[in-house]
């Protein structure tokens, strides 16, 4: 069950990965591997931090409260991402031209955002931090190569436009299941 949601936490941090490479599969520029690891080693590499940060948090809470408290915020976190997703008409995404090591940098940096709180909770619940980490790396080139390589297909824009309403679905599906399960 770790691993399970391990990966369910890995892929609601990293669906914006998939858009990224979806916006520049539309455009038939291609993601080049280099750009892509250094994209996902940042959003692990800040993802190990805030789950370090997390960690700190449930020394000074108990465990039985910091389990819960984790898991009822991220069900609370998805339905807030749900919502905003419905409330959006239309998503727009931003374009980029060459994707070289700054801009893949910058590209990590801004994909990273939504790992920290997220790696936080991550770690309150007591997922473990070296699978949490190694999946995000992992989810994030596989996201990233798989929407750059599925372009301007049905399910890419599908996918694309209801990204806050699958990664909502999804981080409730982890609180859920981490209130269920305890570790």
């Amino acid at each position: 069950m770790s691993f399970l949601l391990a990966l369910i936490f890995s892929l609601s941090s990293n669906i914006d990965n998939f858009v990224i490479g979806l916006s520049y599969g539309v455009k038939n520029e291609k993601i080049p591997l280099t750009a892509n690891a250094i994209i996902a080693f940042i959003t692990a590499l800040i993802t190990f931090i805030s789950m370090l940060g997390g960690k700190l948090v449930t020394q000074l809470i108990p465990n039985y409260v910091s389990n819960e408290l984790g898991s009822v915020i991220f069900i609370l976190m998805g339905g807030w991402f749900i919502g905003s997703d419905l409330l959006k008409k239309q998503q727009q995404q931003k374009q980029h031209t060459v994707l070289n090591f700054k801009g893949a940098v910058m590209l990590g940096l801004l994909l990273s955002i939504n790992n920290i709180g997220v790696g936080i909770l991550g770690s309150i619940t007591h997922l473990n931090i070296t699978l949490v980490v190694t999946l995000t790396f992992i989810t994030g080139m596989f996201l990233t190569y798989a929407g750059n390589h599925i372009g301007h297909s049905t399910i890419g824009n599908i996918v694309g436009k209801y990204n806050d309403l699958i990664s909502g679905s999804l981080l409730i599906m982890l609180g859920m299941l981490s209130l269920l399960f305890k570790f």
